[in-house]
């Protein structure tokens, strides 16, 4: 089914590297914090985005809203959480539905919403949109150089954005970067080789590092780091693991943690692994087991201001990673949650929305995660 390809279930032979020697990391420590359940939103989502906007309130943009992840033109209009009331409330409308896209918050307030896919069956969206919280209304952008859903999109210190691999028809080695001072994108360096349903973050000293990923065919446990400064890649150290659907996030000192993935689309295959980069030795090293197996869940691993970072999506609890340790927050998600996102709000909370389970059946629960 082409939509659930689209957001990130890729099928066909996979190649998996060795499981690393020794004994793994200890696993998650007793339960702590809370989780609490919010109303819902106006519609189920999974594969959509939720982004914070100046003001505090957050921006949830499309997705499918249907069993089966269909009915993605339904996702056209938007949800809008205010953390004062603690509530949702309908939106502007989409320029253009979609699922499977990108969400980015512009330095200057705006959101960039690019690609995706218009519904299940049909080709990708070179179109682009930005959110103004100012009118509360979408404007046109773009367009991008190439058509693609299933990509990543970080935003680099000056303010642009790096748009990076994905699909349409094929899975892509092209990168573009979108430039606000000008609403246009240009072609960026291309990667070594195509891959999509990998993992993006910005790290603390400016560079992108992208991880894991596929060619629909063979996995890959390569990892890149994108800098600015050259505009040029160059390979880090590899993952112990080759994986997609996967998750990372930025940690302090330049670090990242890579949670979660698949080694094929076989339930068993599913990871509890997480790794640690080292920004200093540019390799992976194993990190602490998760206390369930997670995977789709690139929107869903957030980093907080304090440095710690929160895993609240690919399956049915929440778990903070802080000091090389794992916790679990007390309280479960209803159910597992693939696909769903998590945001942090000003206060240090974390909204988590949708997803859909086992049977892609969609949900409209939404959760308040509180770390403590």
């Amino acid at each position: 089914m082409v939509i659930l390809l689209a957001a990130g279930g890729c099928t066909g032979p996979t190649v998996t590297a060795p499981p690393p020697p020794g004994p793994p990391p200890p696993g998650p420590t007793p339960q702590v914090g809370a989780l609490v359940p919010l109303p819902p939103l106006a519609m189920p989502r999974a594969s959509h985005t939720a982004t914070r906007l100046p003001d505090g309130r957050v921006l949830v943009v499309g997705g499918c809203t249907a069993p089966g992840c269909g009915g993605t033109p339904d996702g056209g209009q938007t949800d809008v959480y205010d953390p004062a009331t603690r509530t949702f409330t309908p939106g502007a409308t989409l320029r253009q539905a979609r699922v499977g896209h990108t969400a980015t918050a512009l330095a200057d307030g705006r959101v960039l919403i690019a690609g995706g896919w218009p519904d299940e069956g049909r080709p990708a969206l070179a179109t682009a949109e930005i959110y103004d919280p100012r009118s509360g209304q979408f404007e046109a952008a773009g367009p991008m150089t190439d058509a693609r859903g299933g990509h990543t999109a970080s935003r680099l210190p000056d303010g642009r954005v790096l748009v990076v691999g994905g699909e349409s028809g094929r899975v892509l080695a092209g990168v573009e970067i979108f430039d606000p001072a000008t609403g246009r994108f240009r072609a960026g360096p291309p990667l070594p080789a195509p891959r999509a349903a990998h993992a993006a973050a910005t790290l603390d000293d400016g560079t992108v590092l992208v991880v894991g990923g596929t060619d629909r065919t063979t996995l890959t446990d390569s990892a890149l780091r994108y800098d600015p400064r050259t505009n040029a890649w160059e390979p880090v150290g590899a993952l112990q693991e080759a994986k997609y659907k996967l998750a990372v996030a930025p940690l302090p000192g330049g670090g990242a943690l890579v949670v979660g993935g698949q080694t094929s689309d076989a339930r068993i295959a599913r990871l509890r692994a997480t790794e640690v980069y080292d920004p200093g030795t540019r390799s992976f090293r194993a990190g602490p087991e998760l206390s369930e197996p997670r995977f789709k869940l690139s929107e869903a691993v957030v980093a907080l201001p304090d440095g710690r970072v929160v895993i609240g999506g690919g399956g049915s609890t929440v778990e903070i990673f802080a000091n090389g340790q794992l916790t679990v927050l007390d309280g479960r998600l209803g159910g597992e949650r693939q696909f769903p996102t998590a945001t942090v709000l000003a206060d240090g909370t974390v909204l988590i929305t949708g997803g859909y389970d086992n049977s892609t059946n969609v949900t409209a629960e939404a959760f308040l995660a509180d770390p403590g």
